[in-house]
Formats: structure tokens, sequence, C-alpha cells
């Protein structure tokens, strides 16, 4: 689950610019920031060289989470979307991995950070699948207001950054302006966890029908546990030189919903949420199902079951 090659090249190519020393201290900063979770509103990244350290460190890992929390959701809703709205978008990186798995006419992106449309149309306007799709718009989604309607709303990473009493009122605002789709992803902390349920508690409040992850509108999970899911992500030279690692992959962790406006057909398969466990003879897996969160064991006398949850992945329906 990789960038686009060109975009990729285009990125690292921006090293020429500048410092590697100064780009390893923003990506060290950056990255403290997102682990920290200090949530108090205020810009995590405000020049380009902050920016840039964003796109080199967190591009890859932001694409892989945005692809496969799409991939996830359109196995089981796959509507005709022609325009999205892409949330505090950053370098861009969520239109990316929209315009890889969807066939989309217009992909707009809201960001407040001037610093980050910057390089954002620049990595955009590089890449000749994208550069005639996207448009760029400064915005703050808290204190501004969009009077566009989209088929598609996406935000990834974005709520985290928010404050606790804002969650809520962003939400609406992006209930208000889509005509089918919402798409959150968030960290795979607790804390993103915390977030995308109270995102799930708002939009069902409002009316909205969950696609993915969740099975059930009640989440049975104890309160001091959490569910998240995760890509593994290839690493390059460059990018194990900022994380300060040798190991050629990484594993991001995160968290989502998908929520349509539309109804959609039920869904009687259930998530895997966690690790499969393979046993001789058996496989247990724990399951989000529409009676909530359960254990479930599946022998090899089960045998076409068998097989299946045996080459099943954490995070797959069954």
């Amino acid at each position: 689950m990789n960038l686009p090659i060109e975009i990729k090249n285009y990125i690292e190519s921006e090293l020429n610019f500048e410092s590697i020393n100064n780009i390893k201290e923003d990506a060290k900063k950056i990255s403290k920031n997102y682990r920290e979770n200090i949530r108090n509103g205020n810009s995590i990244i405000s020049k380009r060289s902050e920016a840039i350290a964003y796109a080199l460190s967190r591009m890859p890992a932001t694409y892989g989470a945005v692809s496969t929390v799409l991939e996830k959701t359109l196995e089981i809703y796959n509507p005709q979307i022609k325009n999205v709205a892409d949330i505090g978008a950053g370098t861009g990186t969520a239109g990316i991995a929209i315009n890889e798995l969807m066939n989309v006419d217009k992909i707009d992106c809201f960001e407040r950070e001037d610093a980050m449309i910057e390089t954002g149309r620049e990595i955009c306007n590089n890449y000749s699948d994208l550069k005639e799709k996207v448009v760029w718009n400064k915005l703050d989604i808290v204190s501004d207001k969009i009077d566009n309607k989209y088929d598609m709303i996406i935000s990834a990473y974005m709520i985290n950054e928010l404050k606790e009493n804002q969650i809520e009122d962003v939400i609406e605002k992006i209930w208000n302006i889509t005509n089918d789709m919402i798409i959150i992803v968030e960290p795979g902390t607790f804390q993103g966890y915390i977030n995308i349920m109270k995102v799930k508690e708002k939009i069902l409040k409002l009316g909205g029908n969950i696609i993915a992850p969740c099975m059930s509108k009640e989440c049975s999970l104890p309160k001091d546990d959490w569910c998240n899911f995760y890509c593994r992500i290839q690493r390059t030279k460059i990018h194990k030189n900022l994380k300060l690692g040798n190991s050629p992959f990484e594993d991001e962790k995160f968290m989502y919903i998908a929520i349509t406006k539309k109804k959609i057909k039920e869904n009687n398969k259930a998530r895997i949420i966690r690790h499969p466990l393979i046993y001789n003879g058996y496989v247990k897996l724990k399951v989000c199902k529409d009676e909530g969160v359960q254990e479930i064991i599946i022998t090899k006398k089960e045998k076409e079951k068998y097989k299946i949850a045996r080459k099943s992945n954490h995070g797959d329906l069954l």
C-alpha cells in the first residue's frame, strides 16, 4: 500500500531544498505532537520545512491507512461518487488515495495552514493523474463555513487536533455538507478510538447509517479496552533515516468510521478486531457482530469456514 511512485519521487526530491537535519528535527517534533495528543487547537505545522518533514515522515503511513479504510468501506458500500471534500487535507494524502481507488471528477482540499496548502498543491500539481481534479481552499473547519455539497467527505487525522468541545459541532458541519458518505480516520490509539466513538454517537443521532468497521450500533467492549486496525508500510532509505530505525517496514495503527445518509443492506457478517489465533485444528477469533463483540472458535470440522478463517486477517470481514 505505497504512495504512487511519481509522488514518492517528487516528495523525496524536496530534500534538495531543505537541510536534512532541520527536517529530522521537524519530523521528531511533529511525531511527538501527534503521539502526545496536545489538543489545544493550535497549529502543529506552520512553516515550509515542517510541511516537507510531514510529507516525508507521515504521508506514506497516512496514505496506507486511508487506502486500507477505503478498501474496507467500498467492499460493503460502493456508490457512484463524483465530488469529494477532504477536510483538514494536510498535504493531500487522502485525495491521492481516493484518486487511486475511486473514479471521481473533483476533490476539494480544505486546509487551514498555508505551508501545508503550498506543499500539497505542489505535490498534486506534479502528479499527472491528479492535478486537474484537485482544488485547494484555505479554511478552518471550526470557524469557517463551506457552502457546497459533496457526495463524500473524508477527514484523516484531523479530529485528533480539535479541542474536546469542538468535535460535535465540526461533525454536524460535515454532516450538513454531504449528500451520501462520510469517512473519518484517526490514530489507532485509545484516544483515537474515543474520538471515533464520539463521531459515531453524533452521526447516529443525526440519522446516519454505519458502513464500517462497526457491525453494531453500541460498542460492547469494556471501558478500558478499544479496537484499532493496521496496515504495513514499506520504508524508503529517507524514511528510515527520519524515523531513526533500520526496519524495512512499519505498521501504521489507525481507527476509522465510514457512514452514509442512505439506507444500506443489512450485513450479517462479522469484523475481525484482533489478530486471529491459529491453533492445531481450530482458529480463535475476536469479532464485532450485530450482537456486539464476541470470541468465536472455528474448528477443522467446519471445512470451508476453517479455510477462510485461517487465511483471514485483523480487520477483515468474516
